[in-house]
């Protein structure tokens, strides 16, 4: 006769799995689109089954990591509700995490899935800058002519400076080196930080 775990003992087992899951896929994606299912499952010491199991998809897998990073910066926004630099603190957010999801990114580009619900991301993130950004505004510690549209714009530069750099460190210098650049073209004159 099998003995099997307590249902108290297999729900934690099977939370610490997902976790490892994505612990393990959030490392991987950091540094490239190409990562495989079994790659994340051996870095995660977790067999197959429990990998498809928790994602079915690659695209599952990707999904589920943009809603983290998206509940993430929703949290950083309520913390920082009605504060004047609550849009330069979600910026800077946002740019940490073009660098650690960098391979998510690439990935939309050849993956309808993810493409999908990078774009509900998107839209998503949008909704949460538009009230920092038009308290920045009225602060006036940031250019009264900046949209919605530019921002993801200046993000688009950032990704793109990005582009081929090795690793995740370069890939941070860079994007954190545009971000400075682009503070000193949409920051109202004579405004601080």
């Amino acid at each position: 006769m099998a003995v099997t775990a307590p249902p108290d003992q297999r729900r934690r087992d099977a939370r610490d799995n997902r976790a490892a899951i994505l612990a393990a896929a959030r490392a991987l994606f950091a540094d490239s689109a190409d990562v495989a299912m079994c790659q994340v499952a051996r870095r995660a010491g977790v067999g197959q089954a429990t990998l498809y199991r928790n994602f079915p998809s690659r695209g599952a897998l990707a999904a589920e990591i943009l809603d983290e990073h998206v509940e993430q910066l929703a949290a950083l926004a309520a913390e920082h509700a009605g504060e004047p630099d609550a849009f330069f603190v979600l910026l800077r957010a946002l740019i940490d995490g073009m660098v650690s999801l960098y391979g998510l990114a690439a990935l939309a580009r050849r993956d309808a899935e993810t493409d999908t619900h990078l774009q509900a991301a998107r839209r998503r993130v949008g909704a949460l800058l538009k009230g920092p950004l038009c308290d920045a505004k009225a602060a006036g510690t940031l250019r009264r002519d900046l949209a919605i549209d530019d921002v993801f714009l200046l993000l688009a530069m950032g990704r793109g400076a990005m582009e081929g750099l090795p690793d995740p460190g370069a890939r941070s210098a860079v994007a954190h080196r545009v971000l400075a650049l682009i503070l000193g073209g949409i920051e109202q004159p004579g405004a601080a930080t």
